[in-house]
């Protein structure tokens, strides 16, 4: 009962802080257009440059075509609507960067990262300790610097922006490769000690009354996740749909923009989390498919010594993400890490260690 109010209260504190905390929507802004315009008139009514527009439109950057109307440039209304949509929604999506934030997250991200492997290669992550991580990250991470920048919306808003507005947004781009490295880095450290809401969704598995938890063989939940990855790539490039927008559960940090839908979608996901691990990141995170696949770069990660394993079992029973069992089983391609320590502490023997490669033995 006790562990129940205490995650009621997490969840409350969240939803609390976050609503306080959290930006106000972005503003839709329609092209405004007329055939008659310069490309300069044209430009200073869509508060766009006049470079930026000639660029969209594919034409040289020079004088005489910045002062030319569009209609003796021989641009259509839909050519120039297309042109004047990307330009005005790379500008609105740098307009709603707070950009001193997203530049101190990411230093605490690598803080974090580096603070971890210290601790995992010390095998100094006792559960106690791990619930505490948990906790912080959450309201760090989440609460207090929000919902965005999130690794998974460097995968999904990248793909949604591209598929519906063929825009690339470069400061993303940017972000996952960052995310990208911290994956090599540690196995999967941001994703297991730094995403928003992977770590609410931990910390309510850490902290269930249900400790038999349901566990979906990898096979399956990989093959879901990957049919997610598809189905909703295709909605954004066929159908101009961001279909995990419009449920996104990191919007549980800025409760202002949770719809009904997407209030339903992460209550259920947060009463998962109860019943099986990281329900999301298994079954249908786009940057936990992308950061599984750069998981075998890592520099950090689990290593077992099967000279001294015992073959005991436990390290298979105390993984959450059944990362051990494919480890020890000898796969190419096990399930997740999320660097979480549990097999380290469980083994009798120190069969396993989290190390370089090369330090291993």
């Amino acid at each position: 009962m006790k562990r129940i109010v205490a995650l009621l209260i997490i969840v409350a504190t969240v939803i609390g802080i976050s609503a306080v905390a959290s930006a106000a929507p972005k503003k839709e802004v329609s092209p405004r257009i007329d055939l008659n315009w310069t490309i300069e008139e044209t430009a200073s009514q869509n508060g766009v440059s006049g470079e930026v527009l000639l660029r969209n439109l594919e034409l040289p950057d020079n004088q005489a075509n910045r002062a030319a109307k569009l209609s003796s440039l021989n641009v259509s209304e839909e050519q120039a609507d297309l042109a004047l949509r990307k330009a005005i929604t790379l500008k609105n999506e740098g307009a709603s960067k707070n950009w001193q934030l997203i530049v101190l997250k990411f230093g605490l991200w690598w803080m974090l990262v580096i603070g971890g492997i210290v601790l995992l290669t010390r095998n100094l992550v006792t559960p106690v300790r791990r619930k505490w991580l948990l906790l912080l990250a959450v309201l760090v991470f989440g609460v207090f610097l929000g919902s965005d920048p999130s690794p998974m919306g460097t995968v999904k808003d990248t793909i949604a922006l591209y598929g519906i507005e063929r825009v690339f947004f470069p400061p993303r781009l940017v972000a996952f490769a960052v995310f990208t490295a911290m994956v090599i880095v540690g196995n999967k450290m941001i994703c297991g000690w730094g995403c928003q809401f992977g770590t609410l969704q931990d910390l309510i598995g850490q902290m269930s009354p249900i400790k038999q938890k349901l566990r979906v063989p990898f096979k399956w939940s990989q093959r879901i996740r990957i049919m997610v990855f598809i189905v909703f790539t295709l909605a954004a490039f066929l159908l101009s749909l961001d279909l995990i927008g419009v449920i996104d559960p990191f919007m549980i940090y800025a409760p202002a923009k949770v719809t009904f839908l997407a209030g339903i979608f992460i209550a259920l996901l947060l009463l998962l989390s109860l019943v099986t691990y990281r329900p999301w990141c298994t079954f249908a995170c786009p940057f936990g498919l992308t950061g599984w696949f750069f998981e075998r770069f890592a520099l950090y990660r689990v290593h077992w010594d099967e000279k001294k394993c015992i073959a005991c079992g436990t390290c298979k029973r105390i993984c959450p993400s059944q990362h051990t069992i494919g480890l020890l089983a000898g796969e190419k391609h096990p399930a997740d890490c999320y660097s979480c320590g549990a097999c380290l502490k469980a083994c009798p023997v120190s069969a396993l260690k989290y190390a370089r490669k090369k330090e291993q033995n």
